[in-house]
């Protein structure tokens, strides 16, 4: 460990000691991580006791674009993470809903790609990273878009690899569907005001995601809503469709931004749209239950931002069913997380979040949950 945080000082003291030539441009990103989560436990359950998780770790992610003209660019990126601290659960049941260090501690090339991008025709080959609805990390396969995300764009994709190293989290997919690949498009309209985008995402034989969001905003009021279905195919083992609705309206007032909003979840749950590795259906960090099945989710979000701090507030409250185990009905949920950032400087910055969720204690599932994370943040680049 210690020749590994050598190395990342000496590489981050090196890069901001020279002077990048003007057509390299370089993104660097570390994070210092700690937290502690406790889980409550059940009177009623002596397999539900009291326990604790406690890890730090320390996480780094590099890329290089080399411009080989003005249209073309090579990208080049990697990661890494390793544990620094573990005190893991001793109760079996918690310890096998977290990721330990044998799992996260691990260096991985993120980026590797020839870019094509003249401003309205675009084409990616390689190994890219993505932030797309329902798809995030990188892939390995091609992407080519028409159009500008400005005006109207899209994007037709194909990959049949799939990784994502976060500094709690790893996912890995290799040879999606027997090499045949996930593939799909995704297109975008803006209408002044109104933005409209779609997307679909094919597996084979196994599902078809695609899904649909209208987002508005005039002066400070604004509104989203979203509604994505997943349908299984002839050879899918999870063979349930599945569905999600989200909707929510927006307000600014000078530095305070608040939101308003209501989600819905199928009958079905929501395990199959999660398993790229991406909880993107909530915006609670503990999941309020909210890809449970027949969830419905009502929140308050409210953030105050300024040149050097960020703060955000998020509460809600969920009815939810089970079937899983044992069936039970009108469950609920309740998750408050906070969070606050203070900009140190240009370079950089530190976070710390308090999250807690209460479940109902019929939950054959999940127990009462709280967890405090603080993050130091390093962050870079010479454009």
């Amino acid at each position: 460990m210690k020749y590994v945080l050598i190395n990342f000082l000496f590489f981050t003291t090196t890069l901001f000691s020279f002077n990048i030539e003007n057509d390299v441009d370089v993104t660097l990103l570390s994070i210092l991580h700690s937290e502690s989560e406790q889980m409550l436990g059940k009177t009623s359950e002596s397999s539900k006791p009291q326990d604790s998780n406690n890890f730090s770790s320390l996480y780094a992610n590099a890329l290089l674009n080399y411009d080989v003209s003005e249209d073309v660019f090579f990208s080049v990126g990697g990661k890494i993470n390793r544990v620094t601290f573990e005190d893991n659960y001793d109760t079996p049941l918690y310890l096998r809903s977290k990721f330990t260090s044998k799992d996260i501690n691990k260096e991985m090339l993120s980026e590797a790609s020839l870019n094509y991008d003249d401003g309205f025709y675009a084409l990616n080959i390689g190994r890219y990273e993505l932030n797309y609805d329902w798809l995030l990390g990188s892939v390995d396969g091609a992407l080519a878009m028409v159009g500008s995300d400005d005006d109207y764009s899209v994007r037709l994709f194909w990959f049949n690899a799939y990784h994502h190293l976060q500094y709690n989290y790893y996912m890995e997919i290799e040879n999606i569907n027997d090499n045949k690949g996930m593939y799909g498009a995704i297109s975008k309209a803006n209408f002044g005001a109104l933005e409209f985008s779609f997307f679909d995402y094919f597996v084979e034989d196994l599902r078809n995601i695609m899904g649909t969001n209208i987002s508005y905003i005039y002066k400070n009021v604004g509104f989203n809503f979203s509604y994505t279905s997943a349908i299984a195919l002839d050879l899918a083992l999870y063979d349930y469709d599945e569905e999600f609705f989200n909707g929510s309206l927006e307000f600014l007032i000078d530095n305070h931004f608040f939101e308003v909003g209501y989600s819905k979840t199928g009958e079905n749950g929501l395990v199959a749209m999660i398993q790229m590795g991406n909880f993107m259906f909530g915006q609670f960090y503990l999941s309020n239950q909210v890809d449970r099945e027949n969830s419905q989710n009502g929140f308050l979000k409210y953030i105050y931002a300024n040149q050097n701090y960020r703060f955000e507030m998020i509460a809600g409250a969920t009815q939810y069913d089970n079937s899983f185990y044992e069936i039970q009905n009108d469950m609920h949920s309740y998750e408050i997380d906070s969070y606050l950032k203070y900009n140190y400087s240009k370079l950089l910055s530190f976070d710390i979040g308090a999250m807690y969720m209460n479940v109902d204690e019929r939950d054959p599932l999940q127990v009462n949950q709280a967890l405090v994370m603080l993050n130091m943040v390093l962050s870079y680049e010479n454009y």
